[in-house]
């Protein structure tokens, strides 16, 4: 797993990324999906690539697009819309911290006259990891860089792992890497299971009890061959509404929302020093949609904080989806988290998006 991680997606610099020319089949909404990247490393956008390119997008897997094909992107159907070649440099599981390192990688060599910044509202979390594992467990190869604030400036923790020999020798760098990622002391050691594993356990009972029910639950059907296929998302469910209420806290720790803050100066500072529009887009989950909707908006209020910087647009795309009646179909999963955008849903976003690009008369 390790020697294809490193073939196919580690970089020095952001910890992983979408490597030219290389492609994926994976399971979406209808059946097998496919995606591939072009000579740049940009996600392929089939019928446009020669076309002069207006607008360029980065972000993380909404972004790129998981479980569609090449031609069902928003970015494509952005394209579409635009006639233009809408270039797609999102990475899954990118924090905004990354795509904006990837931003100041990239434009030189991509110009474009507008630049739109698309992230999950979980961003937030992202920001303040160096070693995924510590808030999504088994992400083991997951190590970025980050920014923390020193003197009301941003400064940057390189990428710990900056060399493929690193890997294999980790741990004499888990000091520096515990000490900058946020989530070592606040979840990751407080959920962990070692001996005497009794103990562990009834630290955290709700949590663990229920996670290795469903697992022994699903895993006694298997053994008997029967049907699991109903509860199989369950252990899943659990995890997924506890990283939920994680970032529902975070966007009220003032701290944290400092830092994200920085991050989108430093955007707006980086499109006038390169003479470009920045535009930043918000694309939520699914179980952010329904949280939204049955309880409150969230990151409302960080995102009208960021309506007093001049230049930037902001364009939410909640505010439409809350609206919408069957919320099952904009997503690929049936399942609660609902995995990435459908097709329908990805061409419901570049309408969105588009609408409020002709709106702000860009």
């Amino acid at each position: 797993n390790l020697k294809k991680f490193l073939s196919h997606g580690y970089d020095s610099e952001l910890g992983w990324v979408r490597k030219p020319n290389t492609n994926h089949d994976e399971k979406g909404k209808y059946g097998t999906v496919k995606w591939t990247t072009n000579i740049r490393g940009a996600r392929t956008n089939p019928e446009f690539e020669t076309k002069n390119s207006e607008i360029s997008c980065y972000g993380d897997s909404f972004t790129f697009c998981r479980q569609v094909n090449d031609n069902e992107t928003w970015p494509h159907y952005l394209s579409n819309l635009k006639n233009s070649n809408i270039i797609n440099f999102g990475v899954g599981n990118y924090g905004i911290d990354q795509s904006l390192l990837r931003i100041k990688k990239e434009f030189k060599k991509n110009k474009t006259n507008t630049v739109i910044l698309a992230v999950v509202p979980d961003t937030i979390s992202r920001i303040i990891s160096i070693w995924k594992h510590y808030y999504e467990y088994g992400n083991t190869f997951g190590f970025k860089p980050r920014f923390t604030i020193k003197n009301n400036e941003l400064l940057l923790i390189n990428n710990p792992i900056d060399k493929e020999s690193k890997f294999n020798d980790y741990q004499n760098y888990l000091n520096k890497i515990r000490k900058n990622d946020f989530f070592y002391e606040n979840k990751f050691k407080k959920e962990i299971l070692r001996f005497p594993y009794c103990i562990t356990i009834l630290k955290n009972i709700r949590r663990n009890f229920s996670i290795i029910y469903w697992i022994f639950k699903i895993q006694s059907l298997k053994n008997s061959n029967k049907n699991y296929t109903n509860i199989e998302w369950n252990p899943m469910k659990i995890i997924m509404r506890i990283n939920l209420r994680w970032r529902v806290n975070l966007y009220q720790n003032n701290e944290v929302l400092q830092l994200l803050r920085k991050i989108v100066e430093e955007f707006i500072l980086f499109s006038k020093e390169n003479k470009f529009t920045p535009v930043l887009v918000f694309l939520p989950q699914k179980d952010d949609v329904n949280f939204i909707k049955s309880k409150f908006h969230f990151y409302k209020k960080f995102l009208n904080e960021l309506n007093s910087m001049k230049g930037l647009l902001i364009i939410d795309v909640v505010n439409d989806l809350v609206k919408e009646s069957n919320i099952d179909t904009l997503y690929s999963e049936n399942n609660e988290y609902g995995g990435h955008f459908s097709r329908e849903g990805n061409y419901r976003i570049a309408t969105i998006i588009y609408n409020e690009l002709i709106k702000n008369g860009l």
